[in-house]
């Protein structure tokens, strides 16, 4: 590494951990004031607390390490321009591309860094505050009822539907049951108020019976029907334990590996995973972020080769990173609504703010 490389390196990094400790700082201080009336309310032990906050730092990390790359690389090049160093630079033949170099290879370092913490650290810290804000403070997790709505259970010849099912009391409001036979044609389908589930099989009540006739080796073309106030089957599967009680995994909580397991698992189950797809994808174009806003703050930064404002520099990048994030956002959304492909949903901002960054870039002087 050459002596401006090592002397621009060292520029940004001291000013992104200054931004960064401020940005965290700010943050968690604005985060312990809206909460902490919750924690005292809920009586939260003081160690709960702690530890929640604790665990937002990587989280927080993140999410801001972004807009404090920016900020710093804008700083970095307005002082340098206050002190006529960028004009000193041109003038011994050193081209703003070269210069540019080391501050985009730290943004490249930001990435490795982002994408192994956020695979490793985050997903742990993600569950730990997760668990306490909606478990112990606002009791979603904790508080969360037996009751589940709309359940659909298979097995090889079976596929059942329950409206509702209350797994503390093995009861199931609106049940169809319906049966395929050997060549996977409707064979029986049973329909009922209610049921109860116990070891020996399934109890039903007010049953509507309706038994399909084969015609001629084709596809069922009547029934027999039969009304029951009650029957048993016996044999018949209890829903599964905790489903009750199931609280779905945010991707958050999960690393590359885990999601795409998940992911594997609900196609296997005959569901369209899209907002997990989507997560997918954001996991790995997130991390880029920071060398896109780093592209796109070098030219601003460049574009005044003398004099220059810190406040304005810090100020234009937190509304650069205030746009891009809204475009992420609104690029996620529209992926998780299917109006675009999880892929493009996931690279579209990086992919338009670095072209942005590069066309700035190529009208320079040099």
């Amino acid at each position: 590494m050459t002596i401006i490389s090592r002397y621009l390196t060292a520029l940004f990094l001291k000013h992104l951990c200054m931004c960064l400790m401020g940005f965290v700082t700010l943050y968690l201080v604005v985060d312990f004031i809206e909460k902490i009336s919750e924690f005292i309310t809920r009586e939260i032990p003081l160690s709960t607390i702690l530890l929640y906050f604790a665990a937002q730092i990587p989280n927080v990390l993140i999410l801001l390490v972004p807009v404090a790359a920016l900020a710093s690389v804008l700083i970095s090049l307005v002082l340098l321009a206050r002190n006529s160093e960028i004009i000193a630079f041109k003038g011994s033949g050193v081209s703003l591309f070269r210069l540019s170099r080391p501050l985009v290879g730290c943004g490249l370092f930001l990435t490795l860094l982002i994408f192994t913490v956020g695979n490793l650290v985050t997903p742990i810290t993600f569950r730990i505050t997760n668990e306490i804000w909606d478990g112990q403070v606002r009791d979603r997790r904790a508080s969360e009822t037996s009751t589940v709505e709309n359940v659909w259970l298979k097995d090889v010849r079976i596929f059942e539907h329950l409206e509702s099912y209350d797994e503390d009391r093995n009861l199931a409001q609106g049940i169809s049951i319906l049966f395929l036979d050997e060549n996977l044609d409707l064979s029986r389908r049973l329909e009922a108020e209610r049921g109860f589930f116990s070891p020996n099989g399934l109890r039903l009540f007010v049953v509507k019976d309706k038994t399909y006739l084969e015609a001629d080796g084709l596809r069922p073309s009547s029934f027999i029907f039969n009304l029951h106030d009650e029957m048993f089957l016996p044999g018949h599967p209890t829903p599964p334990p905790g489903l009750g009680r199931h609280t779905e995994q945010v991707s958050d909580e999960m690393n590359v590996t885990a999601l795409a397991e998940a992911i594997k698992n609900l196609k296997a189950e005959g569901f369209s995973p899209v907002r997990q797809v989507v997560d997918l994808h954001f996991k790995f174009s997130a991390p880029f972020i920071s060398v896109i806003m780093i592209l796109v703050g070098l030219p601003i930064g460049f574009w005044r080769e003398r004099g220059g404002s810190v406040t304005l520099g810090l100020v234009l990048g937190l509304i650069l990173s205030f746009f891009y994030l809204v475009t992420q956002e609104v690029s996620r959304t529209m992926g998780y609504a299917g109006l675009l492909p999880p892929l493009m949903a996931a690279w579209l901002p990086n992919c338009f703010f670095g072209l942005l960054g590069l066309y700035l870039f190529s009208h320079l002087r040099q």
